[in-house]
């Protein structure tokens, strides 16, 4: 069985990935390119919650936000399925949290099973996907990866989900395979 990787936050918020102030390109962040940097990239916000260090992953536009205890729990991956890049999260009135690190997933694979899957393809190419089955061994060899097809899609297999919740990690929605909000 394989799961989307989903986030959820007490408000509706996003922690936005903040492009003029990055060196990083926006669209590099889904690639799988493993960065080369010292920098700290900054993810702005409307206020800092109180509550945010309950949280060990945050909602982003970006890359995912993950917290010291997410990276404890999944430190045999680091450099193999992922790397991880230092923050600064900044709100409005100039305050800072520097307690998460952005989660760079280093593989992009084809993944999407095309015969089981409903989606669509529009005249770009982009995918539009309705509902969606993992192929069969798609992920090889790895926990995490981002779907080529759709690379905003974080896929996870069942062994890392189990171990989320094991270590009760905070923020974290898991969308299985074949569910859907459409009726078919």
């Amino acid at each position: 069985m394989y799961y989307r990787f989903s986030t959820f936050y007490k408000r509706d918020v996003s922690f936005v990935y903040e492009q003029k102030s990055n060196k990083i390109e926006w669209l590099d962040l889904f690639a799988g390119i493993h960065f080369n940097t010292e920098s700290t990239l900054l993810y702005l916000v409307d206020k800092i919650d109180s509550y945010i260090n309950k949280y060990d992953v945050l909602p982003t536009i970006g890359l995912p936000l993950i917290s010291k205890k997410w990276e404890k729990t999944f430190s045999d991956l680091v450099g193999k399925d992922f790397q991880l890049l230092n923050t600064i999260i900044r709100d409005k009135k100039g305050n800072e949290n520097r307690e998460f690190f952005a989660l760079n997933i280093l593989h992009v694979l084809p993944c999407l099973d095309k015969t089981k899957s409903i989606f669509d393809i529009d005249e770009d190419g982009d995918y539009d996907i309705r509902k969606f089955y993992i192929s069969p061994n798609a992920l090889q060899k790895h926990s995490i990866i981002r779907m080529e097809e759709h690379s905003s899609y974080i896929i996870v297999t069942e062994k890392f989900k189990k171990q989320c919740d094991e270590n009760h990690l905070k923020g974290i929605l898991f969308i299985e395979e074949g569910h859907s909000i459409y009726n078919y």
